[in-house]
């Protein structure tokens, strides 16, 4: 836990901080909760002190404005869908009704408008008939169209798309802009990303996510609600360039000295028994905690639930992992998990069943001290579970390095579930992407057997 103070409504949640806003007695039943809580970015606390402002009046504005938003909500996808009418050319006055040689369309927008302000007030009349013409769309007056659309949009990205338009919408607010889709220029943009994020000095990575999202989002409306700009394109920032040798802050795989020394020093079994997995296989981290008893029989892995269609793969199961795979299926199910004492998350959680894996090994491999920043501001280690698929991915192109036979780079990217047309493999782009993505299929067994056993452990590991 780490041992610096805090100040109010923040709170340390592993090595992260957090801001913590308490849920009214009164609200609890309705909320849900006691409590709302946001992540944020930064794991310095100076600097979490000023994050922590916006985000505080967010989640209070979601409660003390609670009812005000849902009568805004219902106000504004009402003018929505007498806008779609009105572009189809189906909204006008019932036949019989207006005056002769009236315009009927502009008499029926006329009498939602006057029935709205009778309900909500002038200034909900205003908002209303600003989106029903087109005007004005609030800035996430969309957003849930777009995720009910991509269903199949992880939790995770959601959060952050909303997280980015959350950011946006808090500048907006200080800066007068109106929050609307409209009026994100990209000028405006650009106003956005040098006051919230290169004045600041917000990480590249971090910055460039938020940018991702916000394109992603864009994207979408101009498929569906004709947005004709979008001006998050070509709005990435670059990383500084480094003009003389100094630490990477790049992710990479463990080396060999690591290697031994977190499988000889890890205390628990179960992330001692993870790690051989992947370190194995190549198996992402969820991949590995996904694996049923049926997924490893017939000296095979199957990964039935992936990131990616590339993902979904059957590869053979290194030798080494027979004792493992052996111990944890005797006596089970076929569909019982092959690593059963892990918890399931609770429904709509972005957490999944290997989370408390991934903590348990952060813990011991800081405590091994196998760890690198290129400063103390970074964030993030440039070693984490990950390297253990970094660490396989390196060893198998070691093996070609050294000549072994029976498979080739494209066999180590079907290992791994990588996407062959237009991958990449170790950093490098791989060649003859679409000949051998599309015409050659996914490699055989018989060569993934030789780029699995083609990687080892270290001596003493």
């Amino acid at each position: 836990m780490p041992s610096k103070k805090l100040g109010t409504h923040l709170e340390w949640h592993g090595n992260r901080i957090r801001v913590v806003v308490r849920v009214p007695p009164s609200m609890v039943a309705r909320v849900g909760r006691t409590k709302l809580k946001q992540t944020l970015t930064t794991t310095d606390p100076l600097e979490a002190e000023r994050e922590k402002v916006d985000v505080i009046r967010r989640l209070r504005g979601s409660l003390t404005g609670a009812r005000a938003d849902v009568v805004k909500s219902s106000v504004v996808m009402e003018a929505l869908e007498l806008k779609r009418l009105r572009d189809a050319g189906e909204l006008g006055m019932s036949e019989g009704y207006g005056e002769e040689g009236e315009d009927t369309e502009a008499a029926a927008l006329s009498i939602h408008v006057d029935a709205v302000e009778q309900r909500h007030g002038a200034a909900a009349a205003e908002t209303f008939a600003a989106v029903a013409l087109g005007l004005q769309t609030p800035l996430s007056a969309l957003l849930e169209r777009m995720f009910t659309e991509k269903a199949g949009l992880s939790i995770g990205y959601r959060d952050d798309i909303k997280r980015a338009l959350g950011r946006l919408e808090a500048w907006c607010e200080r800066t007068r802009t109106p929050k609307t889709i409209e009026a994100i220029t990209q000028r405006v943009a650009g106003r956005f990303i040098h006051e919230q994020f290169i004045e600041p000095g917000v990480a590249t990575k971090t910055a460039n996510k938020d940018l991702s999202a916000l394109r992603s989002y864009w994207r979408w409306l101009a498929k569906r609600h004709g947005t004709k700009e979008n001006p998050w394109l070509q709005q990435s920032l670059e990383a500084p360039k480094q003009r003389r040798e100094e630490a990477s802050a790049k992710k990479r795989p463990f080396t060999d000295d690591e290697v031994r020394t977190l499988l000889k020093g890890i205390r628990t079994e179960r992330e001692r028994e993870f790690s051989r997995v992947s370190a194995l296989s190549g198996l992402r981290l969820e991949e590995v905690a996904g694996l049923r008893v049926r997924d490893c029989a017939d000296g095979c892995l199957r990964v039935t639930d992936a990131k990616t269609p590339s993902g979904l793969r059957t590869i053979p199961s290194h030798p080494a992992l027979a004792s493992i795979i052996t111990k944890r299926s005797k006596g089970k199910a076929p569909e019982a998990y092959l690593f059963h004492d892990l918890e399931e998350q609770r429904e709509g959680s972005k957490r999944d069943r290997s989370a408390p894996v991934s903590q348990a090994f952060t813990r011991e491999r800081r405590r091994l001290g196998v760890d690198e920043r290129a400063s103390e501001a970074q964030r993030q280690s440039n070693v984490d579970f990950h390297s253990w698929r970094r660490w396989f991915v390196r060893k198998a192109v070691e093996g070609l390095e050294r000549g072994a036979k029976g498979y080739t780079p494209w066999t180590i990217a079907n290992v791994v579930g990588h996407k062959v047309e237009d991958g990449t493999l170790d950093g490098i782009k791989l060649p003859l992407g679409m000949t051998m993505g599309v015409y050659a299929g996914a490699a055989s067994l018989d060569a993934m057997k030789a780029c699995v056993e083609a990687v080892k452990l270290p001596a003493g590991a």
